[in-house]
């Protein structure tokens, strides 16, 4: 088995690994949307909280895989980014999902 060094890929899945990460955390703990939606949202929601709490756990399931994906892109950079697309696609599903059921009116 060959292990690769660090790469653009590595690099972008590191960042965005902290980002999923840090905005999750934030939604978690605060409540609110925040920075997801926009600083000045004024929207009426269906339940705001429950819709900060569960995008927020999303959005750190969605860091868990750029975790993986970083230490998947050693291995093979290939396998690492086909879990990434598809970790997107089911992130966004879950999304759009949470977004209709608690999300703006």
């Amino acid at each position: 088995m060959e292990i690769y060094g660090l790469s653009d890929m590595t690099w972008i899945s590191i960042i965005a690994c902290l980002a999923c990460f840090g905005f999750g955390l934030y939604m978690v703990k605060t409540g609110k949307p925040g920075f997801v939606r926009s600083i000045n949202d004024t929207a009426r929601y269906r339940d705001k909280e429950q819709y900060a709490i569960r995008g927020g756990k999303l959005l750190l399931y969605l860091s868990a895989v750029c975790l993986i994906m970083t230490g998947l892109s050693f291995v093979n950079a290939m396998i690492s980014n086909i879990i990434g697309i598809v970790a997107i696609c089911v992130f966004g599903y879950f999304w759009k999902k949470m977004s209709d059921e608690f999300g703006p009116v």
